[in-house]
């Protein structure tokens, strides 16, 4: 048998205040996507009940978006230019980070009305707002990383920020 011992470090950034607005930045950006993403799923869902209401046929109902990362990520790339004219001064990760969330948030939220989620009941995704939502962005793992899943800041956005490191043991 074989003993895997995993190492959590966490860091605590003390960034200047340049840096700061820079981290802020992708943080707004990540909550942008996951907005303009539920905004979207909102609107077609919205509209499917609707004409349902009206008695519209199932063939001729609004054709429904898949909730997937993926399909998120397309659209969003899509008509990012003129959403979000800025969207070239952050990283992708961090768009890609709201979406990810997004779409998680989605899928606990339908697997919770179907009963296959344990716990409590899911609500529908709310819009995240900048003096609610915690400001967190995340980038995906290195592949050969072991990680809790948690969504952490890429090194390159923290770069130059002092760092005080604290073992978890």
């Amino acid at each position: 048998m074989t003993v895997v011992t995993l190492r959590a470090y966490k860091y605590a950034l003390n960034p200047s205040p340049r840096q700061a607005r820079y981290l802020d930045g992708h943080c707004g950006a990540a909550r942008k996507a996951f907005n303009w993403g539920l905004g979207r799923v909102k609107a077609v869902m919205d509209q499917r009940a609707a004409e349902t209401s009206y008695g519209v046929p199932d063939e001729l109902l609004t054709p429904a978006i898949s909730w997937s990362m993926y399909s998120l990520r397309n659209a969003w790339n899509q008509v990012k230019a003129s959403v979000a004219p800025w969207w070239a001064e952050y990283s992708k990760e961090a768009y890609a980070s709201g979406l990810t969330q997004l779409a998680v948030a989605l899928k606990n939220w339908a697997d919770s009305r179907k009963g296959k989620r344990r716990g409590r009941v899911v609500g529908f995704p709310r819009f995240k707002s900048k003096r609610k939502a915690p400001s967190r962005a995340g980038s995906p793992p290195a592949p050969s990383a072991a990680t809790t899943g948690t969504p952490y800041f890429h090194a390159s956005a923290a770069s130059g920020c002092t760092r005080r490191q604290h073992r978890n043991c």
